[in-house]
């Protein structure tokens, strides 16, 4: 049966696979899905005539039936959906495939989590149970030393000498008996190696600063969308959302009934920039992040290498379509001469060369800036003020201790006087 010489071709325009040009008197198609059909066309020899779906979706079921290409196709007003289009059980109920000519990843996208706050890398070098069980030792050390080894001093004098020794001060000690020396040469070990190990962690830190803890997978996202410090919008019009409610895997299908019950969608043709935020994920395939952002060079966008699935992509055509053994035929023999993938590959490089050749690189300066210092002279003039605060603490308990003291021998002297006198 010949191959049909006119078809009607529904697609999304001015997508990042698709994009159609209509001047006076032509129509042009570009991006790799628009080229892969002119090569179709070529090979088949029709011409075709691009139909754009009213709502701009790819198709998905709603209130008892089919919306964008699916439901042109559905409703035989197309011939054929071209628009990287997955293939799933739903949608071959509806429409017939052509053999697969890729596959697509489901994954996500986030703005790269911040650098760590240069005050909080003080405290970064130890885990928090590291930081607690440092804490507990040198308090119960404290208490043990000042009933053992410093008898003759208070419970504060003995903390006082434990937390120096972590900080390299020295410890005044007397003859001590044989077990009195394996713990107190212990305790020197533990406040020796401790120390250094924090210093070589804290100096990896400076060397190279690092960043907030981030959403790496579909489990990490699940958790921050259910605890409300994400939300997480699916495009409109994809079988995204039915595929998270269908996985079968709790965490996924909790994230897409969140999804579903506040309706978190975003249009297909929106700039993805004024979306995403530092709160806000956004689920897309994987190759439609690659046409938008090219290879992430110089941008705050972080894709996860995390997917919840991976599909067939497939042209649709409608159910009585004639000739789908003749497409696959014209299907196969340009995925056997890789123009499919090189058509890809330039659209990826395309959209990370304006970001390439935009991008300015300043010399690297060695010497320190005040930023780099800002947060140790913030600690220094804390430090300071505590130790003035401490001091001025001091100067008034011996004040008023001295005043107290004063007046108990005025007044006891007085006593005496008057004692004497009235005798």
């Amino acid at each position: 049966m010949p191959f049909p010489s006119n078809l009607k071709v529904a697609a999304i325009a001015n997508s990042k696979f698709f994009r159609l040009v209509r001047t006076y008197n032509s129509t042009s198609v570009h991006g790799p899905e628009g080229k892969f059909l002119k090569c179709l066309a070529e090979k088949l020899k029709f011409q075709f005539d691009v139909l754009l779906p009213s709502d701009g979706e790819w198709g998905s079921f709603e209130n008892g039936k089919w919306t964008g290409i699916i439901g042109m196709l559905n409703r035989g007003e197309a011939d054929m959906g071209i628009e990287y289009m997955a293939v799933t059980e739903a949608r071959s109920q509806a429409v017939d495939f052509s053999f697969p000519y890729a596959i697509i990843d489901r994954t996500f996208l986030v703005k790269e989590p911040g650098p760590i706050p240069h005050l909080a890398a003080y405290m970064y070098p130890f885990s928090e149970s590291v930081w607690i069980l440092y804490t507990s030792l040198i308090i119960a050390s404290a208490f043990l030393f000042q009933k053992a080894i410093f008898k003759n001093e208070s419970l504060l004098v003995s903390f006082i000498l434990i937390l120096g020794s972590t900080l390299s001060q020295s410890m005044h000690c007397a003859r001590f008996s044989h077990r009195k020396r394996v713990a107190f040469g212990l305790w020197l070990t533990i406040a020796t190696v401790m120390p250094f190990l924090y210093k070589i962690n804290f100096l990896s830190f400076i060397t190279m600063p690092g960043r907030k803890p981030g959403i790496n997978d579909f489990r990490d996202l699940s958790e921050a969308v259910l605890n409300k410090n994400y939300k997480c919008l699916v495009p409109k019009g994809t079988a995204d959302e039915e595929l998270l409610l269908k996985s079968k895997i709790d965490y996924l299908e909790m994230l897409g009934e969140v999804i579903r019950q506040n309706r978190w969608k975003y249009k297909a043709n929106e700039d993805l920039n004024d979306i995403i935020d530092d709160t806000t994920a956004l689920i897309m395939a994987r190759q439609f992040m690659q046409l938008t952002y090219g290879d992430l060079i110089n941008t705050d966008i972080e894709i996860s290498k995390d997917s919840f699935g991976v599909w067939n992509v497939a042209i649709a055509l409608r159910k009585d379509f004639c000739c789908k053994r003749q497409l696959d035929a014209a299907i196969f023999s340009i995925l056997s001469t890789g123009l499919y993938k090189k058509w890809f590959d330039d659209q990826v490089f395309l959209s990370s060369l304006p970001r390439k050749l935009s991008t300015h690189y300043a010399e690297r300066q060695i010497s320190l800036s005040f930023e780099d210092l800002k947060s140790s002279i913030c600690i220094l003039i804390i430090g300071l003020i505590l130790s003035l605060i401490i001091l001025l603490a001091e100067i008034f308990s011996v004040t008023l201790f001295c005043k107290k003291r004063f007046l108990n021998v005025m007044a006891s002297q007085t006593e005496k006087y008057s004692n004497k006198y009235c005798r």
